[in-house]
């Protein structure tokens, strides 16, 4: 996830960039989806444009190529990732193309997913020139999420934490603390506006009884939301919890086997209930929410659920959302044994991206699995 920088802005050619911009408009609306962005282009001028808004709706070479009318007769195509060639909710892409009369596609980087990929080699086959960009990579952290789940059968978890310069969330465990204030709130917008799902604890819940929504720039719902999950292991939250009774959003408890069975059953109907052995741990409760279609998934974590996750080495990133004071004797952001290289700190993260939202700072951190190696 980059919270300052443009994907885009890491691809050279001009029109694969642009389909990448589009492409980005639908982050947190496509699950199972991948975000995808096409433009038309013909006598090096952009005829059509369109990216593929949700699930179930037409893709974006569709909406691109209707843009663009007869004008896409013998045209170049820019598409951020290879046109599926499988009926799935809709048409296969490629077949959209050769309709079209395109004379060449560009593509970003390949389709992984075996159920849709080939739609190069189709294209190729109907006489359409297909190339490749030749750095897949900026293409392919656009559906970072979408390819790990893919990869692995888990979502790409990004956790956020609000902090204090002492690294501390609160003031009194278990008690609400708002420790980065408006600013704070903005960059939390933005992690949940662009996220397929966001989840908390059942503790969270108890003790803040949040919304978990995103909002506009007026202060309104905004048209989508995230799915909200609510990660319960024994204790259930009450029924009149606000995120199952305020109708903003959908909301799924992603309960474990050892879950109250009485007080799951106390929830409204609206409630989507998916379970998840104990004795497997959060990757467990991961992978029932993988298998859910969830790609990108924002954990907003207490200390526990911070330390649980880090100590299975389930977070991919993890945004600090610092404010400028000292908590003092108040409860740390992490409280597991900690990672020790001697008397050196063993770094299981590298920064990829900081900056400065009103009066907070912010830091993006990337797992690197490299580091701390010889």
């Amino acid at each position: 996830m980059r919270l300052f920088t443009d994907v885009a802005s890491q691809v050279e050619d001009p029109f694969l960039a642009y389909a990448g911009t589009l492409a980005q408009r639908a982050h947190g609306r496509t699950w199972p989806n991948p975000t995808v962005g096409c433009v038309v282009v013909r006598d090096g001028a952009i005829v059509g444009e369109g990216h593929h808004p949700r699930a179930g709706q037409p893709h974006a070479e569709v909406f691109a190529l209707a843009d663009a009318g007869d004008a896409g007769r013998g045209a170049d195509v820019y598409v951020t990732l290879e046109p599926c060639a499988h009926h799935g909710k809709t048409p296969p892409c490629v077949d959209a193309l050769i309709a079209a009369g395109v004379a060449r596609v560009v593509i970003g980087m390949r389709d992984p997913n075996v159920d849709a990929s080939g739609g190069a080699d189709a294209l190729s086959r109907a006489g359409i020139a297909v190339e490749f960009a030749s750095d897949p990579g900026p293409f392919a952290d656009l559906n970072s999420g979408w390819l790990k789940r893919l990869a692995t059968g888990l979502p790409m978890v990004i956790a956020k934490s609000g902090l204090s310069l002492d690294a501390r969330v609160g003031f009194v465990l278990g008690q609400r603390a708002s420790m980065t204030g408006p600013s704070g709130a903005v960059v939390t917008r933005r992690l949940r506006a662009r996220a397929d799902a966001v989840l908390v604890s059942a503790a969270t819940i108890a003790a803040d009884d949040p919304a978990l929504t995103v909002r506009d720039a007026s202060g309104g719902l905004a048209e989508c939301q995230p799915l909200r999950v609510i990660l319960v292991r024994e204790d259930v939250p009450l029924a009149d919890s606000r995120v199952f009774l305020d109708g903003a959003a959908p909301t799924l408890v992603l309960a474990s086997d050892a879950a109250h069975a009485d007080a799951l059953g106390a929830l409204p109907d609206t409630v989507t209930i998916s379970r998840w052995q104990a004795e497997g741990g959060l990757t467990a409760a991961l992978r029932a929410l993988g298998d859910h279609g969830i790609g990108e998934l924002l954990v907003e974590p207490g200390p526990r659920l911070l330390s649980a996750l880090w100590d299975e080495n389930l977070i991919d990133e993890y945004v600090t959302v610092t404010a400028g004071g000292m908590a003092g004797t108040a409860p740390p952001v992490y409280v597991g044994p900690g990672d020790r290289a001697g008397d050196e700190l063993a770094r299981r993260m590298r920064p990829v991206e900081a900056g400065i939202v009103g009066d907070v700072s912010v830091t993006v951190w990337d797992a690197d699995e490299h580091l701390g190696e010889a």
